[in-house]
């Protein structure tokens, strides 16, 4: 084995050592943080199939976090006793078939009007969480109760215990991060990236370039389903928030702030964003302007986001920039 195939390989064990361990080695608040840094990771990394991989910005991308957030809470509520695997599979596939009735419409189009138009089926949705009281119970929510687990070896364990949540959790995620991964490998995966360049060429060359974007957009939004359904597990409770603008452009900032179009860029994000956001709250309830800030730096000055700091190339443009400058 060649000495960057083990450099490439072993930073993956350690890092997935390193969080599995993390529960056992940090104080709990900064599990439940990480907990939802996992969460919002599977989120990121489906949202990136898109903007990153097939150059398609969904402002409304929430629609399906949100669909999957609810039937999660729906099938906590109202059929007690699933296991949940099923209600996490549950969950992805009500993002599946919401992303497949709004690519239909959407992914014919493209830039601007594609943005908005996804931003228009985000606005209904959430129009209807908001109004159909009798099954979401509008803005004030639905509160859930997280169910035990069966592990091998371990029985029955309660995910009230935040290790026990982390966990499952992180098994979850690791399998949705997966699936992206392998899925960018596939021919389609493939294909998404020439489509990206340029619709027409990759036409020319006989790929259905509808069919195609189609396909990445419902199995974006399957991820996006299945971390509905975790976000909701974590916080034990869904509301129109996980369905809201707010949080269609926290993703798109997130995404972007880490480097769209590199693999672990939206992750770096999402950790940068957390931990930040978590960090500057406890000095200040104006937190966002420093961030906002902070997002204008990086889009001046880091091109393709935090990730590229970590690539020598991206070091050569910031360098280049400030002799530019000077």
């Amino acid at each position: 084995m060649s000495k960057d195939m083990v450099l490439e390989h072993g930073w993956k064990v350690l890092l997935g050592a390193f969080l599995i361990l993390l529960p056992l080695i940090v104080p709990e608040m900064k599990v439940h943080l990480a907990t939802e840094i996992l969460v919002f990771c599977l989120f990121a990394i489906a949202f990136n199939l898109l903007l990153g991989y097939t150059g398609l910005l969904p402002f409304g991308f929430a629609a399906m976090f949100g669909v999957g957030a609810y039937a999660t809470a729906l099938m906590f509520n109202h059929a007690a006793g699933t296991p949940l695997a099923v209600v996490i599979l549950v969950a992805a596939a009500a993002g599946f078939l919401t992303a497949l009735f709004i690519g239909a419409f959407c992914v014919r189009l493209g830039g601007t009007y594609f943005a908005l138009l996804t931003l228009a089926f985000q606005m209904f949705f959430y129009a209807v969480a908001m109004k159909w009281r009798e099954v979401t119970n509008g803005d004030d929510g639905m509160g859930v109760t997280r169910p035990e687990v069966w592990l091998p070896g371990l029985g029955n364990l309660s995910l009230m215990n935040i290790h026990t949540l982390y966990w499952v959790t992180l098994f979850f995620v690791a399998i949705g991060i997966t699936l992206a991964w392998l899925f960018l490998k596939t021919p389609l995966g493939n294909s998404v990236v020439s489509m990206r360049e340029n619709d027409e060429r990759a036409a020319f060359l006989g790929y259905n370039v509808f069919i195609t974007k189609l396909t990445v957009f419902a199995f974006a939004g399957m991820l996006a389903g299945a971390a509905g359904g975790l976000f909701v597990l974590y916080h034990e409770f869904v509301a129109t928030t996980a369905i809201d603008s707010n949080m269609s452009f926290t993703i798109v900032l997130m995404t972007i702030v880490g480097g769209s179009g590199r693999f672990m860029g939206p992750i770096l994000g999402v950790v940068f964003f957390m931990l930040f956001q978590d960090w500057l709250s406890d000095l200040t309830d104006h937190w966002w302007l420093y961030f906002g800030i902070c997002f204008i730096i990086v889009v001046l000055y880091i091109e393709g986001g935090l990730i590229s700091l970590f690539s020598r190339e991206g070091l050569r443009v910031i360098f280049k920039r400030r002799e530019n400058n000077t």
